[in-house]
């Protein structure tokens, strides 16, 4: 025998649905009438849905780079960024002025216009969908715009005003977007000027002050050196030479008499000699040597002598003497020039060792100078490149030729209602009434203690009947068994005339 379950056989279950079908004649019908009631007593709405796709610019990116960023097209955060970009379009005012433009909402007359904005939100969703199918893609540039209302010719009319309100948007945000972009670039392009302007100051400043001593004067100062010391062992070689042109004139000049008197020639004659043979005596020796001591006491003897019998303030006549006096004071001018260029020279020499020594202190501080200024000028150059970038991306989303909103499906009044899934509420209200209907009959059966048939029996008794007698009705017990069915067949056609009467209103 084929069991089922505890002990049941199939046999068993049929009879148990013999036994309780007024309960699966009764609930099973009552509920799916309760269901077709439910399904068209609730307030159909209509949606209407528009679709737009994000095309691309009609520009290469190798020709204009926009500034704008670029919508997310991953799965992940797909979701994420239509939900913003549905807060960003459909905001309270935007809303508000649509409410007042069209009324989706004209039997709602103690709504304000902020209310119905709200509720206006509500009933809106935005989702990705297929350009060609319209149906839903998680990676898709297109999505459409639902908006649920009663009527279906308003749930077009606003949709198609919220379709206008995601073109319009994306058309005004990207320019705004561009003129921000540009305007920021332009701020930071002057901020970068005014650094610039700083730091070639201060460059101008530490050249003026160590002009001399940066890294490319280098070759400079030590070719500076070079020809510095040349002309300085020059100088000196000149000095030398002039040093001794000026002994010589001295020692013609002391042997010839400045004076043609004859009086007065002897002691100067005499002295002019004694003068030439201490000078080449001084040249010879030392201060100390005898004759040096000799010579310099004769001069003076000889001064004192000449100082008795001459004439003080006497100028000059003799030719030769003049002669050689010029000659001396010549000397002389030319050896104080060339003391004065080897005083130049060693300056100068001074000043290129001294650039020399501390040009690598200097060096450090101008590399970083010019480093700054250069990172500067590269910045600003690459900020002059993305400014142009950005005044050709800023006329291309103004004249909308960049990435822009194209609508793909307008918005039309739809020719069903959306909600409420009419046969669904019905399909669920038939599982319904079996599922409840089974359900009680097997625990009203479950809970009876009569026995049913020899099945029974031979459980509780472990015996078999000799035979059974069946179920008779009696007048009775047949006119209320009529009765009952005829109630519950009545109260069913009532209910089915009200389920029809409602079905008929709805269409």
């Amino acid at each position: 025998m084929n069991k089922l379950e505890s002990g049941r056989t199939l046999a068993d279950y049929q009879g148990l649905l013999r036994r309780r079908r007024h309960y699966l004649l009764t609930i099973i019908p009552a509920t799916l009438l309760l269901a077709i009631f439910i399904a068209y007593i609730l307030p159909p709405k209509y949606r209407a849905s528009g679709t737009i796709m994000l095309e691309d610019s009609s520009l290469p990116q190798n020709v204009v780079t926009t500034v704008v960023t670029q919508y997310d097209e991953s799965p992940e955060r797909a979701a994420q960024a239509l939900e913003l970009l549905r807060r960003k379009v459909m905001k309270k005012d935007s809303l508000i002025e649509v409410v007042k433009e069209i009324d989706p909402y004209p039997l709602l007359k103690t709504k304000t216009p902020s209310e119905k904005a709200e509720m206006l939100l509500d009933d809106s969703s935005v989702e990705r969908v297929d350009p060609i199918t319209f149906q839903p893609l998680e990676q898709s540039r297109a999505f459409s715009i639902h908006y649920l209302n009663r009527d279906p010719d308003l749930a077009a009319a606003v949709d198609q005003k919220l379709v206008e309100l995601f073109v319009t948007y994306n058309q005004r945000s990207r320019a705004e977007e561009s003129r921000e972009a540009y305007r920021f670039l332009q701020a930071q392009a002057k901020q970068l000027e005014q650094e610039m302007d700083g730091q070639e100051k201060q460059l101008a400043q530490f050249k003026a002050k160590y002009g001399d001593a940066l890294p490319e004067m280098e070759a400079r100062n030590l070719a500076g050196v070079d020809r510095t010391q040349r002309d300085l062992d020059t100088v000196q070689h000149d000095i030398i030479t002039a040093e001794q042109q000026e002994a010589q004139f001295q020692l013609q000049l002391s042997s010839i008499s400045p004076s043609l008197v004859a009086a007065v020639s002897d002691w100067r004659t005499e002295l002019a000699k004694t003068r030439g043979d201490l000078a080449e005596a001084e040249q010879k020796y030392t201060p100390e040597h005898p004759d040096v001591k000799r010579l310099r006491r004769a001069v003076a003897d000889l001064l004192a002598k000449g100082a008795g019998g001459s004439v003080t303030g006497e100028a000059p006549d003799n030719p030769d003497y003049l002669t050689v006096q010029s000659q001396l004071t010549g000397a002389r001018r030319l050896l104080t020039e060339l003391r004065g260029q080897e005083a130049k020279a060693r300056a100068d020499l001074a000043l290129f060792e001294k650039n020399l020594t501390g040009a690598p202190n200097v060096e450090r501080e101008y590399v970083q100078l010019a480093r700054e200024h250069d990172n500067s000028h590269n910045s600003y150059i690459d900020l002059q490149n993305k400014m142009k970038n950005a005044a050709l991306a800023q006329t291309l989303e103004t004249e909308a030729r960049g990435e822009r909103f194209t609508l793909l499906r307008a918005a039309v009044p739809p020719n069903k209602a959306y909600f409420p899934n009419r046969l669904g509420i019905i399909l669920l209200g038939l599982v319904l009434g079996c599922g409840i209907a089974f359900g009680i009959a097997a625990a009203v059966d479950a809970s009876d203690p009569t026995l049913r048939g020899n099945s029974d029996l031979q459980m509780i008794m472990q015996t078999s009947a000799l035979g059974s007698v069946p179920y008779l009705m009696n007048p009775k017990d047949m006119r209320r068994q009529k009765l009952v069915w005829g109630s519950a067949l009545a109260g069913f056609t009532v209910a089915a005339v009200l389920v029809a009467a409602t079905v008929l209103t709805a269409h």
